[in-house]
């Protein structure tokens, strides 16, 4: 199959990203010292109640990392990458049913959570949930199918971008309920904590998600008892097209978790390595029982809220700042830093086409679930038979 046209997705890329420099109302507390949105480090280096994982030089878990893995880390974000370009041109084709959204500039914290937790921990993403379900290792062929409603995703075509599941990687799913993650995996933590199990529970959601009340009640209940789960806010400083100083009273959302006195840190979303270190710390720290750990990653949207949005809410110059902040060539550079040969790493970007070349062409192929099967998976069968968490 011929490489899907990059240059009509980048022509309209470019005229959205125009749109977006447009010039709005800014964000009155900047006067006050805020960071500007571009600035995901300098916040995430800014005092905070969230600490930051700290270590002696050489004694990042990232330290131990090898070469072969490091290139990993780099396929799972490029694969993250090129899979929602791929997901935007079909979509504009008429091949995907629905809205889409995506996390592309968001790739950092998916693939560093995702390589930091072992295979038996138990995630739930949002209604931009691609990237934290490949790094989880979900096939993008049968992700692809199932964005495309065949009956050959992962879902057999009935769940879509907002509810893509993989339990055979233990992926509860992507849910379309804003925060409705973090109550579904307080319970599952609390499974793994009665079972005994040794997993851990993540939840992931936006800083929009943070003022919502089933959010504040499943921290409340995680920290009240201790349970082992990981509550990770993507703060990209929009809810949709909404800046969040609009409609959260503090710049700093590392204080909901003080509010809960919660174990708490704040990270640089876009440093993978970063947030691999802190991930690790966190999973460890909420693995031996000690309770919750709310985590706070600065990051950017290199896109809109949905496929199609011309992000005009946006100040003048955001989005331009944004891209420069692009976590991908940003952990290629530090690769060849790192003694890994580039030879690898133009093996792997050539590897990540070809995958993605297939599974685009193998979901076109395949057929739509038949009609017979809509109302198949409504209810659960009795006796249930099917997998139970952490068991």
């Amino acid at each position: 199959m011929a490489a899907s046209p990059k240059s009509t997705s980048s022509a309209k890329s470019k005229s959205a990203a125009a749109k977006a420099d447009e010039t709005v109302a800014p964000n009155p507390r900047s006067k006050s010292g805020a960071k500007p949105l571009g600035d995901t480090k300098g916040r995430a280096d800014a005092d905070a109640y969230g600490e930051h994982a700290t270590f002696a030089k050489g004694k990042r878990p990232s330290d131990k990392l090898k070469p072969a893995e490091l290139v990993q880390i780099y396929r799972t974000m490029l694969l993250a990458r090129r899979f929602e370009e791929h997901v935007v041109d079909q979509f504009r084709e008429g091949n995907l049913p629905g809205f889409v959204h995506v996390a592309i500039g968001q790739e950092g914290i998916a693939a560093g959570v995702g390589h930091a937790l072992p295979e038996g921990d138990i995630i739930a993403s949002t209604h931009r949930a691609h990237a934290h379900i490949i790094a989880r290792g979900s096939s993008v062929e049968a992700l692809m199918a199932e964005m495309m409603g065949r009956i050959t995703g992962v879902c057999q075509g009935k769940g879509g971008s907002m509810h893509l599941a993989d339990m055979s990687r233990n992926v509860v799913g992507a849910n379309g309920v804003v925060g409705s993650g973090v109550p579904m995996m307080t319970g599952v933590a609390l499974a793994q904590k009665e079972l005994a199990t040794g997993n851990i529970a993540v939840a992931f959601y936006g800083d929009g998600a943070t003022s919502q009340g089933n959010v504040h009640e499943g921290m409340n209940l995680a920290q009240i008892w201790e349970l082992p789960v990981l509550f990770i806010c993507e703060n990209n400083r929009y809810a949709e097209s909404t800046p969040s100083w609009q409609t959260v009273p503090i710049d700093d959302l590392t204080l909901r978790g003080a509010a809960h006195g919660m174990k708490t840190f704040a990270v640089d979303g876009n440093d993978v390595l970063a947030m691999y270190d802190t991930t690790t710390v966190a999973a460890e720290y909420a693995r031996s029982g000690k309770g919750p750990v709310y985590i706070v990653a600065e990051t950017q949207r290199l896109s809109g809220h949905y496929v199609g949005d011309a992000e005009v809410y946006r100040p003048k110059g955001e989005a331009k700042a944004a891209r420069a902040g692009d976590p991908i060539p940003a952990f290629r550079t530090e690769m060849l830093t790192r003694k890994v040969k580039e030879s690898d790493v133009k093996a792997v970007e050539a590897e990540v086409e070809e995958t993605m070349e297939r599974a685009v062409e193998a979901s076109l192929a395949a057929d739509f679930p038949p009609a017979e099967d809509a109302m198949k998976h409504v209810y659960a069968e009795y006796p249930y038979q099917g997998p139970v968490l952490g068991a």
